[in-house]
């Protein structure tokens, strides 16, 4: 089922931060919702991303059973939270994504209108040989 219009080969390749949820005992699910949240700027998944390594940083201080009992539900949990969230980062990411060209797209206009006096180029034949 495809999220967005930018086709299911465009959104395998900007979900490969799930990856990082399913690495073992969740070591790296925190870098996973520090990058969407950067890449989508959203500040709540970077605080998610806070929030995960906090907890995970606890659990390695701790004696070993305790520990387990603590990063085993949050490896699940984070899991749980990247596959929830991802229709959400890909439909953020692409509206940025699409904002940005928009903007590219603006400033080469301008720079084009200015170019030649905010007039269109005088229509050239190519066809004409000398």
């Amino acid at each position: 089922m495809l999220i967005t219009k930018r086709g299911a080969w465009w959104e395998v390749l900007h979900s490969w931060w799930l990856l990082l949820t399913f690495v073992p005992f969740a070591l790296t699910s925190f870098f996973a919702f520090f990058y969407i949240g950067y890449r989508a700027k959203n500040k709540h998944w970077l605080k998610y991303g806070l929030i995960y390594f906090i907890i995970l940083a606890i659990a390695y201080f701790l004696p070993s059973k305790p520990g387990v009992y603590i990063v085993l539900p949050l490896w699940v949990i984070t899991i749980v939270h990247g596959l929830k969230v991802r229709a959400a980062y890909l439909i953020q990411l692409d509206v940025f994504k699409q904002r940005v060209e928009a903007r590219a797209f603006e400033a080469v206009r301008h720079e084009a209108e200015s170019r030649f006096g905010g007039k269109p180029a005088q229509h050239i034949d190519l066809t004409k040989h000398r």
